[in-house]
């Protein structure tokens, strides 16, 4: 048996058992964080980190994140933000 002919034939066999396995379903959730910093942009960073942090994504991302939106407001010198993701799970 050749080389090609003997890895097109683990590359069948391997394309096979990926079709017979079932697709795990993902589960998303919305998340939101609060923060308050000395500006908006620190504020809004520290909210969406609240929100790694409390999902397990902190260090690392294990998850997959929509683009997170921001409330804000200003109270004299300092910033508040409350950001809203969805988080997803596979």
């Amino acid at each position: 048996m050749t080389c090609i002919l003997r890895t097109a034939i683990i590359a069948l066999g391997l394309f096979a058992l990926g079709l017979a396995v079932p697709a795990r379903a993902e589960t998303c959730a919305v998340r939101a964080g609060s923060a308050t910093g000395v500006t908006r942009d620190f504020a809004e960073y520290e909210s969406f980190l609240i929100i790694r942090q409390v999902t397990g994504n902190w260090p690392f991302e294990t998850d997959r994140f929509s683009k997170p939106t921001y409330t804000c407001s200003q109270d004299g010198a300092l910033w508040t933000c409350r950001a809203v993701a969805k988080v997803c799970k596979s």
